[in-house]
């Protein structure tokens, strides 16, 4: 099961060399001399008959010839007979005889100050003190489960080491680290005391800061730059869209307006297409009566036109109205009399009033 509470451990140091060993192959090989990278080891080994010397490179190992330490010894690695040699690391490793390794727990907490506590517990882990020995100590695991931790713990009385740097100086040579023997190659320690170190030039240092700010600045680059980019190109495409927004709002209120005036039109037009015209419908009257008919009363109200008068044959007006194209739904209001005075018939009339002019009605 995931824990994402889970803590993560990160050594830094141990990363950065990792990360610089995978990039080391891109950067030319002077350059990673000049770095200090990548160069030549002379082993050197301290033994009862002698000084027994090893030459590591990428092409491999090889052993130099056995030089033993009286008058006749060289007195500097000139002499040996490699001019190569004299960029070489000088390492001076210890045998079993001459120091001894210590592999125990501690407490997870004692990580942050692994060199005191190692001081703190020496006499109860070595036959010596602290003050007896040159030591370091190294974390070899971290155990989560138990909230410890494995260290390994190299050392060497002081007397011994004292003795034999003192005896390679003389002569000329002059270790750069102290290491012990693990197989072919070393522990990965560095006993050589502060007092034989020697004076190193800050102008690698200073190179390596440098050109660890400058892959740093690079790397920003080409993190920061597409995003700058695409930060500028959403600039644009906003003010686009912002332009083609107000763009787009201008067309919708000019179609707006246009639906607007169009509603208004047809509207118009429908008015004028069903609303009839009062001297259409008068025209219209003055034809389908007959002249013998006289009217005396007419009313116009919601297209609906009453008439009311006299005729010879009131029963003929409806037929002639509903023949017009101005008329329908013609018929009597009310029941049709006869006048004694002058034998017409007096009638009253209802018709409704639609427009003739677009009226599919023929006219007869």
């Amino acid at each position: 099961m995931l824990k994402l509470n889970t803590r993560i451990d990160l050594n830094l140091q141990e990363f950065l060399a990792w990360w610089g060993g995978e990039l080391a192959f891109l950067v030319p090989k002077r350059l990673l001399k000049l770095l200090g990278w990548g160069r030549a080891r002379l082993v050197l080994a301290r033994k009862s008959d002698g000084l027994h010397v090893t030459y590591l490179s990428e092409e491999g190992v090889r052993n130099i010839e056995l030089s033993p330490l009286d008058d006749n010894a060289p007195s500097n690695r000139g002499l040996v007979g490699n001019p190569e040699l004299d960029d070489a690391e000088l390492v001076l490793r210890l045998g079993p005889e001459q120091s001894l390794v210590r592999v125990f727990k501690l407490p997870a907490i004692a990580e942050e100050n692994l060199q005191q506590v190692a001081s703190f517990e020496m006499d109860r882990l070595t036959p010596f003190n602290a003050n007896q020995v040159y030591f370091d100590v190294k974390l070899i695991e971290r155990l989560p489960g138990t909230r410890q931790i494995r260290v390994e713990l190299v050392a060497a009385p002081r007397k011994l080491l004292d003795a034999i740097l003192d005896e390679l100086i003389a002569l000329g040579w002059s270790p750069e680290r102290v290491d012990l023997v693990a197989g072919n190659d070393g522990l990965g320690h560095n006993l050589l005391p502060e007092k034989f170190r020697p004076q190193k030039s800050r102008l690698p240092k200073l190179f390596t800061i440098a050109s660890s700010i400058l892959l740093f600045l690079l790397v920003i680059s080409v993190l920061g730059l597409p995003i700058l980019m695409n930060q500028k190109l959403l600039a644009e495409l906003q003010a686009q869209v912002k332009s083609v927004g107000k763009t787009a709002k201008e067309v919708q209120e000019l179609r707006e307006n246009a639906e607007k005036l169009t509603n208004e039109n047809g509207f118009l037009a429908q008015k004028k297409r069903h609303e009839p015209a009062m001297v259409d419908m008068l025209d219209e009257l003055t034809k389908v009566i007959p002249d013998q008919t006289s009217l005396n009363g007419l009313q116009f109200r919601e297209h609906k036109v009453i008439i009311q008068g006299l005729s010879p044959a009131a029963s003929s007006l409806i037929e002639r109205m509903e023949a017009s194209s101005y008329f329908e739904n013609t018929s009597f209001v009310s029941p049709v009399t006869k006048d004694v005075s002058n034998g017409q018939e007096r009638f009253q009339i209802a018709s409704e009033v639609v427009n003739g002019r677009f009226s599919e009605k023929p006219a007869k």
